[in-house]
């Protein structure tokens, strides 16, 4: 079995095009950290990616599914909107 030195490596990357070496460290940030793209923003601004979306959409559908829910009218209130002018 032929083991590559981290030097050979280093030496094929550096002859990547700037396109390519952009693909290759996403592929290897997603391999080692998961896929952290920001697909989505709290009400607060703050970033989601796709997994923590979909876990907030999971609890969300949960929460329909338990009636947990709160209804437009209630959010009006706590917003401070009015709800028969929605």
């Amino acid at each position: 079995m032929e083991h590559t030195s981290l030097n050979e490596i280093y030496s094929e990357i550096q002859h990547l095009s700037n396109s390519d070496r952009q693909t290759l460290y996403n592929r290897m940030k997603n391999e080692f950290y998961g896929n952290t793209e920001i697909v989505a923003y709290t009400t607060d601004g703050e970033p989601l990616s796709l997994d923590e979306y979909r876990k907030r959409v999971e609890i969300g559908i949960e929460q329909c599914v338990k009636n947990e829910g709160i209804s437009l009218e209630n959010l009006s209130k706590e917003l401070g909107y009015i709800y028969e002018s929605l």
